[in-house]
């Protein structure tokens, strides 16, 4: 269970990084783009089609089992904030398992999705440049399917009583605990 947790924690990483990546190549290609276009009235060909068909997808999916990874995902504790910690986690436990077979079944629809695309070769014409989009489909179903994964652990977790091998804030424990500042210091 905790090699499985490391190896989760890598993943999230990875596509933290990738998403980080992508928004930091978008800022820039559409920098030079503007630039280049009022400056000298050349701009970079293929700009939109890379923002919206790779860049985007990477910056909004790759990052969603980070989010749950941290407690970050939006909540409502109104009841959920006065359980006894075994209340919680069991409760944690059933929600992130009927979630995560949620979004592991979104993967897989969109797994097929992207297969579709990538058979018939999708792309978008610009300028007489065909720009395959293919690619981007795949973003999707990984970016869900590490959600996923991540959810399922989380109600493994909540059953075995182990967690924490992937660096996760557990379910019982306030997202924004970590940052909530001690009381107890003089103002």
């Amino acid at each position: 269970m905790t090699l499985i947790g490391r190896l989760l924690g890598w993943l999230i990483v990875a596509a933290t990084f990738l998403g980080a990546a992508a928004v930091i190549l978008m800022m820039l290609q559409i920098v030079a783009d503007v630039a280049l276009k009022n400056l000298i009235s050349w701009p970079i060909p293929l700009t939109s089609i890379l923002v919206a068909n790779y860049y985007m997808l990477f910056v909004a999916f790759a990052p969603l089992a980070l989010a749950e990874k941290l407690n970050r995902h939006i909540s409502v504790e109104l009841v959920f904030a006065h359980l006894s910690a075994s209340w919680k986690r069991a409760l944690g436990g059933i929600v992130a398992l009927v979630c995560g077979l949620g979004c592991a079944g979104i993967a897989w629809r969109l797994w097929f999705e992207a297969m579709k695309k990538f058979r018939s070769g999708t792309y978008i014409q610009e300028l007489d440049i065909n720009m395959p989009t293919w690619p981007g489909y795949f973003v999707l179903p990984i970016g869900f399917g590490l959600f996923a994964a991540v959810l399922l652990y989380r109600a493994a977790s909540a059953v075995t009583g182990i967690s924490g091998a992937m660096g996760e804030v557990p379910l019982d424990q306030p997202a924004d605990a970590a940052e909530a500042p001690d009381e107890t210091r003089g103002v």
